[in-house]
């Protein structure tokens, strides 16, 4: 076998660039990063709606009402122009509600999202999903959020092989970034067709406020199609049956006694700390999947109040209830697969969290 290298020189010089390609991130500093406008702009329509995020971070400038924010769970499962018309009726003005959501779970681009969009534009009231990566290792989308030299200092408290995980991911994203260094990325075209339209046969997603509404059937999985079909289903269930978290409604709620890896607890903590720092109501939704129907609870990986500083809302509704008086084949027709609800299942959920969504809007932030 031929070897690797013809001669020592050669083998030197590679090590070298080996080398400088490791340090780059603590080489580039901040001084060498392009602004964080470049992040969202470069990041393409197949990880989330940070297209979208991008003008909405960095040049809007009204508040916030309502902010929906997460995986594709909570994604999905908002009808963002219907909360926001129901809002706007409410307050007498036109009204602020998106969504900004991204493909995976994990609490790391919750974190750094709201960072970014906290920097620019106040948020009054911030809905995320209790969804959570149980693996350990960083969400996909850190090579393009996580930049070494100006975010190593929001990992102190985590250990060496996670901060470790961090820092190649900072490494992955750094040609990305010097490239933006050289030649800037411009503002996405939203009026263009993105991939969800094709994949999930979504109304544009700009046009929908970052929520992405899927036109498909049940399917077992993301990589495939069902046939979508029209349908309401036809229930005794009322908004009055969601839960909002309190003594009298602990019954309906069952919490893991595992609690979060390490990782998504942090992150989740950071996020916490800034809500709390910038005056903005959270709320934790549990968003039921397929598997979950028969479920007589909302299943909550933690208390988070126990988890997080100052006053955190709680609200689901139990999965059995939520369905009641319907078969699997109609809950079916509820969801474009086991995880994530449909256009159907999406207009069924926001009708009914809505109303107490608008109530918590109301007690906290009208009247704190």
């Amino acid at each position: 076998m031929r070897p690797a290298f013809s001669s020592g020189r050669q083998a030197a010089a590679f090590a070298l660039l080996l080398l400088l390609i490791l340090l780059a991130p603590a080489l580039a500093g901040k001084k060498l990063l392009p602004p964080r406008e470049a992040i969202y702009s470069s990041t393409g329509w197949k990880s989330g709606d940070f297209p979208y995020m991008d003008g909405q971070i960095f040049r809007e400038q009204s508040d916030v009402d309502i902010l929906f924010m997460g995986s594709s769970h909570i994604w999905a499962a908002f009808d963002t122009p219907y909360v926001q018309a129901r809002l706007s009726k409410q307050l007498g003005r036109p009204a602020v509600a998106r969504t900004f959501s991204w493909a995976w779970p994990g609490y790391d681009p919750l974190y750094f999202v709201a960072k970014d969009l906290f920097a620019h534009r106040p948020v009054r009231m911030l809905v995320f999903e209790d969804d959570f990566d149980p693996t350990g290792q960083p969400h996909p989308v850190m090579p393009h959020l996580y930049r070494y030299g100006e975010d190593a200092v929001v990992l102190d408290g985590l250990s060496a092989t996670l901060r470790a995980k961090y820092y190649f991911a900072a490494v992955a994203g750094m040609p990305r970034n010097l490239l933006n260094m050289v030649r800037p990325n411009l503002p996405a075209d939203l009026s263009a067709t993105s991939y969800w339209e094709i994949q999930g046969k979504a109304p544009n997603l700009a046009s929908n406020l970052g929520a992405i509404t899927i036109h498909t059937g049940f399917a077992p999985n993301n990589s495939e199609q069902g046939p979508f079909e029209d349908y309401k289903p036809q229930t005794s269930v009322t908004p009055d049956d969601v839960c909002i978290y309190s003594p009298e409604t602990k019954t309906n709620f069952a919490f893991s006694s595992a609690g979060l890896p390490s990782m998504q607890l942090h992150f989740v903590q950071q996020l916490g700390a800034l809500m709390q720092a910038r005056g903005c109501k959270l709320v934790v939704v549990h968003i039921p999947t397929f598997d979950e129907r028969h479920s007589a609870v909302i299943s909550e990986p933690v208390f988070w109040p126990d988890v997080l500083p100052g006053k955190i809302t709680m609200i689901g509704i139990p999965p059995a209830t939520l369905f009641r008086g319907l078969s699997d084949n109609d809950i079916k027709k509820l969801f474009s697969n086991p995880a994530h609800l449909n256009e159907n299942g999406q207009n069924y959920f926001t009708s009914l969290m809505t109303p107490i969504l608008l109530k918590t809007y109301e007690s906290e932030i009208q009247n704190p």
